[in-house]
């Protein structure tokens, strides 16, 4: 019996989610998957969004970018889609010609100057503007010189974006006054695409410029406090496995490297399980619970390659175990949000598989 531990997708949440947030907002979706798809798999998120004939994505850097196009074309030999990356372009251009699906940003005026000088196309670039978030882009201060620069050379951009997020309504609302103001005096036309809003400016604001809604978080159903939408599902439908031995505590001196002090004197039993925080299943797991034949355990200790779960004689080995159960609730229990925990599972040793296509 395979005891390897998987996370579970729903391919079908993932496209209700898409069709939701088109109609929602009437834009089109640039979906970002960057850091592994917020955990769900990059690769398996690409495709996914590929087939649904949604080919312009989002990432952070450019080594993810270049893992998705391989990925892509050495095993669907698929070459129409776009990667936006973040990421300022470096001195170095080699690879670009490369992979002309990778997109970078613009994030000063010296990138641009770079750029011309390189002959790289203009209109597989993306302009980023800064409000002063302390974050990369072209300061406001910099736009009339950066208006001369598109006006001189009939520049066309991929898209132009910005960062909207601050600590309070109305400054979201003089960040998308200002956006507007820079996105005009550039010229609409000149950008294919023009994006703003991260997940709670989605809900927060409507922007009349935009012609994208940017999300990661809620294209995968995640959600914090304060922004949940019931119409959105969870991608995400748990970390999946099955009990790997089961002992009795009457048998046992420890529970992994603790004494027996450390579980409750009513435990009967403990069942292992194949999976620790060497597989990203963080130690801030202790004392959460788990899922075992539509009941919850109490996990007691989470070692490196093992976790050990306090159980009753219902539990046996093979039984399936579901971890993460209620995913919205891991950060009331634990301080860590569900986003974290998601993207802390191992890649390398934890699979991510999308329900119906296990095998």
């Amino acid at each position: 019996m395979n005891t390897s531990f998987y996370v579970s997708l729903d391919k079908d949440a993932l496209y209700h989610n898409i069709e939701y947030l088109r109609e929602y907002k009437q834009k089109e979706l640039l979906p970002v998957i960057k850091a592994n798809a917020y955990g769900h798999n990059s690769l398996l998120i690409a495709k996914a969004l590929y087939d649904f004939n949604l080919k312009t994505w989002a990432v952070a850097r450019f080594s993810e970018a270049i893992s998705i196009t391989e990925y892509m074309m050495n095993n669907f030999s698929i070459n129409d889609f776009k990667i936006l990356v973040f990421e300022s372009l470096n001195d170095d251009y080699s690879f670009l010609e490369k992979y002309p699906q990778i997109c970078p940003t613009i994030n000063s005026i010296k990138d641009l100057k770079n750029a011309l000088a390189n002959n790289i196309p203009i209109d597989r670039l993306s302009l980023k503007i800064d409000f002063g978030f302390g974050r990369n882009g072209v300061k406001e201060e910099e736009v009339d010189e950066l208006k001369n620069l598109i006006k001189f050379n009939s520049l066309k951009f991929l898209s132009i974006f910005s960062h909207l997020f601050s600590a309070s309504y109305t400054d979201g609302l003089e960040v998308i006054r200002k956006f507007t103001e820079v996105v005009n005096k550039l010229g609409r036309n000149n950008f294919q695409m023009i994006h703003l809003q991260n997940a709670a400016g989605i809900y927060n604001y409507d922007v009349e410029v935009v012609t994208h809604i940017r999300t990661g978080m809620l294209t995968y159903g995640l959600q914090e406090a304060g922004f949940y939408d019931l119409d959105l599902r969870p991608v995400f439908t748990g970390l999946i496995g099955y009990v790997d031995s089961v002992r009795y505590v009457n048998e046992l001196d420890y529970v992994a490297y603790e004494d027996l002090s450390s579980i409750s004197p009513k435990t009967k039993k403990i069942a292992k399980i194949k999976i620790g925080y060497g597989d990203g299943f963080l130690k801030a797991n202790n004392k959460t619970t788990c899922l075992i034949k539509k009941k919850e355990y109490v996990i007691s200790q989470v070692t490196m390659d093992n976790t050990f779960i306090e159980v009753d004689d219902r539990v046996n080995v093979g039984d399936k175990v579901h971890l993460y159960h209620r995913p919205n609730e891991m950060k009331l229990r634990t301080g860590i949000s569900m986003l974290e925990f998601l993207i802390a599972i191992s890649p390398l040793r934890v699979k991510r598989i999308f329900k119906g296509e296990e095998s």
